[in-house]
């Protein structure tokens, strides 16, 4: 149910070509990832954090985050997938970066055969 309302929210979004204030940083780095003439490129900012500006910029129903600091703007890295039946990575909530979770130790794990 909240799936489907991000991925219409966001077909909206990328529909409706919305004005932007985004800054040019940021068109030039989500266009890289895109398909589309530069005039067709929207942006929004979807969420800010005391470190991190993220935007989405998107076309024709494709989009991908940009991440914007002091130091400049950047793709947003992928979450990386769980390891195996092990632990999973967590976005910081301020760097907006993954990190692996912290798990507690069971001890040592018995040797696979």
């Amino acid at each position: 149910m909240i799936r489907m309302a991000i991925a219409i929210g966001l077909s909206v979004f990328l529909a409706g070509g919305c004005a932007s204030s985004a800054p040019e940083a940021v068109l030039q780095v989500g266009s890289r990832n895109l398909r589309c003439p530069r005039s067709e490129v929207s942006t929004e900012l979807n969420r800010t954090t005391p470190k991190v500006r993220e935007y989405l910029v998107g076309c024709d129903f494709m989009y991908t985050r940009v991440h914007c600091t002091d130091a400049g703007c950047r793709p947003a890295e992928i979450k990386p997938p769980c390891i195996g039946d092990g632990p999973c990575f967590e976005e910081d909530p301020v760097t907006l970066e993954w990190r692996l979770r912290k798990v507690a130790s069971l001890g040592p794990r018995p040797p696979s055969k």
